[in-house]
């Protein structure tokens, strides 16, 4: 696919691509969810939210963290959720896991509802950030904990699809909105690896993964 169209699909897969590029997405970002999965050290009974988790292919390592967990997913793609919903089936029918569509700045759920939040490489496609780390903010509980993860600027500038409508960020910056936010950074993660990009090329990845909690 040309980058333009790599750039909107990774956006919001949809259409005759989606399934492709989720496949895709799956495999380039593996070892990182693998990474963000050990670092939040999920607990027996901890209620689970992750933003844009595509056709869900990670949510099974998620349950396996821990006992009794309750996952929920948001994405903004109605593709994705289907997906992620037939993928998946067996654990939304036994009641411990749920997906739905829509975006993190108007999410649909009570206060003080999660005691884990996950989001991996959506930050970019936040028009207005600061509205949903509100919402983040307002559905985390006390004390919950918060796994923001974001390649690094120098490293994505150079993939060829992010000149369309990706906002690139460096770790001071994020750190800086995630103050202003009311969160506090608590940890961080330099994530390293060799391996293909979304558009299938093979480059040196560094993501930064910031644990956070509530100020």
């Amino acid at each position: 696919m040309e980058p333009k169209i790599i750039a909107s699909q990774l956006r919001c897969p949809e259409g005759e691509h989606a399934a492709g590029v989720a496949e895709t997405m799956n495999d380039a970002n593996y070892l990182l969810n693998q990474q963000c999965i050990k670092l939040l050290q999920f607990r027996s009974n901890d209620a689970v939210l992750e933003i844009g988790p595509g056709n869900g292919a990670f949510v099974g390592n998620i349950l396996r963290s821990a006992d009794n967990i309750l996952y929920s997913g948001v994405d903004w793609s109605s593709d994705m959720v289907a997906e992620a919903t037939r993928i998946n089936g067996d654990l939304i029918d036994t009641g411990k896991a749920h997906f739905q569509q829509g975006s993190s700045d108007k999410l649909k759920f009570d206060n003080d509802c999660f005691d884990k939040v996950i989001s991996v490489h959506t930050l970019y496609f936040w028009d207005n950030p600061r509205a949903h780390l509100e919402q983040i903010k307002r559905v985390l509980k006390p004390l919950g904990l918060f796994c923001l993860a974001f390649g690094r600027r120098e490293f994505m500038q150079n993939l060829p699809f992010v000149q369309y409508g990706f906002e690139l960020y460096e770790v001071k910056s994020v750190v800086a909105l995630l103050a202003s936010s009311g969160f506090k950074v608590i940890k961080h993660h330099e994530h390293q690896e060799r391996g293909r990009s979304n558009a299938g090329d093979i480059v040196d990845k560094v993501v930064d993964i910031l644990i956070v909690t509530s100020r």
